[in-house]
């Protein structure tokens, strides 16, 4: 770790994650991008018997794990060897955020999409895809795209006076979604949608490792893939926009207040030390 990052650590260091050793292994990897179903299938992974799925909400929600990826983040595309290419991440590296996951899905797992699967060889992979890609960016767009932009504003004030704000704003909105999106969502949504599915089409996995799935197909592709029985219950019907912002609302609305909390103890010490001296 730079000294740099020792400096941003003792002051915006969030609790460090689980360590010790993984009592199961990992077995389900779904890569698909965010809005493609990641939420609904986790809920049909916990119900098929796959305990722990990490999601997009496991990344932001307290306890985040925003600090960890970032390091990840920063491992993959920090002095490569060569230009265009990336650092080579292990099990080890992953089980820092994953250890105790048995699956993993969202935004992370696309973006470490070639990593995860050479790191865990024996994890079934589950390309989930959106049959609407014009669907899919509008989703995005009122979703994730709050992520996709980093201005010099009120927010960006506040980020300094919070670590939980300022590392959804290292991590997500200067690291991950720029990366994974060449920039800018806006821009390039749609035609990066295509080429990650095109990606992992071409890793060359053997059926019995891969599977192509929407939440449209529902229950009996993803079960006879898993070697488990079909629940007699509905497919989970997932996470609509609505639902997201109202979870991510409240928890960001926390952060929020906190760092205004924190804005105003800072005015206050430096004013009083000001009069002081």
């Amino acid at each position: 770790m730079s000294l740099t990052d020792r400096i941003i650590h003792s002051i915006y260091g969030l609790p460090p994650p689980t360590s010790g050793i993984r009592k199961e292994p990992m077995q389900v990897l779904a890569v698909g991008i965010s809005r493609s179903g990641t939420d609904s299938l986790r809920e049909a992974l916990h119900i098929l018997g796959f305990n722990h799925t990490h999601h997009g909400f496991d990344t932001i929600l307290p306890p985040s794990s925003l600090e960890g990826i970032y390091r990840l983040l920063q491992k993959k595309y920090t002095n490569a060897p060569e230009a265009n290419t990336t650092n080579k991440l292990t099990a080890e590296d992953f089980d820092s955020i994953l250890l105790n996951s048995v699956g993993v899905s969202d935004l992370f797992a696309a973006e470490f999409a070639p990593e995860l699967i050479e790191a865990y060889p024996d994890a079934k992979v589950i390309l989930n895809v959106r049959q609407d890609l014009d669907s899919w960016y509008r989703s995005m767009q009122n979703t994730m795209g709050y992520f996709d932009k980093n201005p010099i504003d009120w927010d960006w004030c506040k980020s300094w006076f919070s670590a939980d704000l300022f590392w959804i704003r290292q991590t997500m909105s200067r690291t991950m979604m720029p990366r994974f999106f060449r920039g800018s969502f806006e821009s390039n949504g749609k035609w990066v949608y295509e080429q990650h599915v095109a990606m992992v089409r071409g890793l060359g996995l053997p059926d019995d490792r891969l599977l192509e799935w929407s939440v449209e197909d529902g229950w009996e592709p993803l079960c006879r893939f898993l070697g488990k029985p079909v629940p007699e219950i509905p497919f989970p019907s997932g996470n609509p926009p609505k639902a997201w912002a109202e979870r991510i609302g409240k928890t960001m609305e926390a952060h929020h207040k906190r760092a205004v909390r924190n804005m105003l103890i800072f005015g206050a010490l430096t004013l009083i030390i000001s009069v002081i001296l």
